[in-house]
């Protein structure tokens, strides 16, 4: 579902998470003073509604959650240097091609289950699943993304990871996933590693995930990431 174009200031139209949920969706800045006024003048005040706020700041936390938003996640943002994580990657291990597109869009509609979108009761699992695959699929698309590594088990793919730059020598990790029939083989880390050796231009990575996944902290942890940020992630539906 396409939503239109121009916004008032302080929102911004998100297209493809309207065409996964089905409805109007909006990224909001939360420094906007009257949020409710704002948020009336487009889709006539309806449709799906979000922002992040860093975690100490519980002024605009407040002014948020009194004009019906709600606290979703917190996001934890992690930092490491590229030499802390480039290890050897196994063989298993490359860069993704077009053919694998299937495969990877199966790996991403399978493994998720905390994103801001599956734990928002008010998102069906469906869905939620859904943007998992469109987010992988996209690259394939040259529409996200500007480097995905894959990672295979058994002859088949069973990882993947979809990054962002390096931008000033920081390499984000955009999307990680490793199937739930081959985790605790080390697939996740051989990537993250493979993409440290390989990229250029690397000299730090950065990785957003919930403070709901205590795994994945651990797993970033291990592999010496360090917490950075925090942000609080809200929602707001109107019917």
């Amino acid at each position: 579902m396409a939503v239109a174009s121009t916004a008032p200031a302080g929102l911004s139209a998100d297209p493809w998470l309207s065409s996964v949920l089905g409805r109007p969706a909006w990224k909001v800045d939360a420094n906007l003073p009257d949020v409710v006024s704002v948020l009336s003048k487009v889709s006539s005040g309806r449709g799906f509604f979000y922002t992040r706020v860093p975690t100490n700041d519980v002024v605009t936390l407040k002014r948020l959650q009194d004009a019906g938003f709600r606290v979703i996640d917190t996001t934890i943002t992690l930092e490491a240097t590229r030499d802390s994580v480039a290890g050897a990657a196994p063989k298993n291990v490359r860069f993704a091609v077009p053919e694998d597109r299937a495969a990877v869009a199966a790996v991403a509609g399978s493994s998720f289950e905390w994103s801001r979108l599956h734990l928002d009761p008010a998102i069906p699992t469906t869905l939620a699943d859904r943007s998992r695959i469109d987010w992988a699929s996209n690259f394939f698309l040259g529409q996200r993304g500007d480097a995905m590594v894959v990672a295979e088990d058994s002859g088949e793919i069973a990882a993947f990871l979809q990054l962002l730059g390096p931008t000033a020598g920081i390499l984000t990790i955009d999307l990680i996933a490793v199937r739930r029939s081959s985790r605790r083989l080390g697939l996740g880390a051989a990537c993250i590693s493979f993409a440290a050796q390989n990229i250029v231009g690397t000299d730090r990575l950065r990785v957003g995930t919930q403070v709901a996944n205590v795994g994945s902290l651990r797993f970033y942890e291990h592999l010496g990431f360090s917490v950075a940020a925090s942000e609080y992630v809200l929602h707001l539906h109107r019917a």
